[in-house]
């Protein structure tokens, strides 16, 4: 049964990297660089930046928005818009010369003119890369049937963690240890509390760490699941 559900995972990956990849842009500064992640089967785009300095929240935005062709491009173009504030932003992402377009008002607008930024592709940006400019490469995300669908993902490399639930709110953790494939994460919930998935029962252990010994642990049956991305977010700012 692991190594049928190894399969299964294996494949899924498989098929979300086939229409799901990311970019990064260099952007001129002060603006520094910039990601977009596409998925071209359902047409989502997710685009954002990161701050300049690393574990602040000044300088980083994330938008949503979608491919406006209807097929994938046999040039490797995509043509995209983003929800913004008062309107919408429109920007094409041209495959083979790698390189991004911001439309100029009319292109000798000398105040808003045409802008074209060097990019690079790279495989789907991990939802844990969020205000960062240094992804991250190896996360497990896991899923568990508690009330709705609620997940983990974990990197015990750069030592992050998310928690997300359908529809529901995000916190950050932090991973605090590893033995093997079992990892051990201090979560930020308003009640702080540490999380441990076992992989080889794949099971997540909940238990507060408030000192009041008023709750037991209490262990969920979960299951890894393909790694989560920045598509997330499309979901959440739509």
């Amino acid at each position: 049964m692991k190594v049928l559900a190894f399969v299964l995972i294996f494949l899924t990956m498989n098929a979300a990297s086939a229409s799901e990849f990311s970019v990064q842009c260099e952007g001129r500064s002060p603006v520094g660089p910039y990601f977009a992640t596409f998925d071209t089967n359902s047409k989502a785009v997710v685009f954002e930046t990161a701050p300049p300095i690393a574990g602040s929240m000044d300088g980083s935005n994330v938008l949503s928005g979608e491919i406006r062709k209807s097929d994938t491009r046999a040039d490797g173009q995509v043509d995209f818009t983003l929800r913004i504030q008062g309107g919408e932003l429109s920007l094409s992402y041209d495959g083979q010369r790698k390189r991004m377009t911001w439309p100029g008002i009319n292109g000798s607008d000398p105040f808003r003119p045409t802008l074209t930024h060097v990019c690079i592709d790279m495989p789907p940006r991990s939802i844990l890369s969020f205000r960062s400019n240094v992804a991250v490469l190896h996360p497990i995300s896991v899923r568990c049937a508690e009330a709705g669908y609620m997940y983990f993902t974990m990197d015990p490399r750069s030592k992050r963690a998310l928690f997300e639930r359908d529809h529901g709110s995000v916190y950050q953790g932090e991973v605090t240890a590893a033995h093997g494939d079992d990892i051990d994460v201090l979560m930020k919930w308003d009640t702080p509390g540490q999380v441990a998935w076992n992989r080889s029962n794949q099971t997540i252990t909940l238990e507060a760490i408030d000192g009041s010994g008023a709750k037991s642990p209490k262990t969920l049956k979960c299951e890894e699941t393909a790694p989560r991305t920045m598509l997330e977010y499309y979901k959440r700012l739509r």
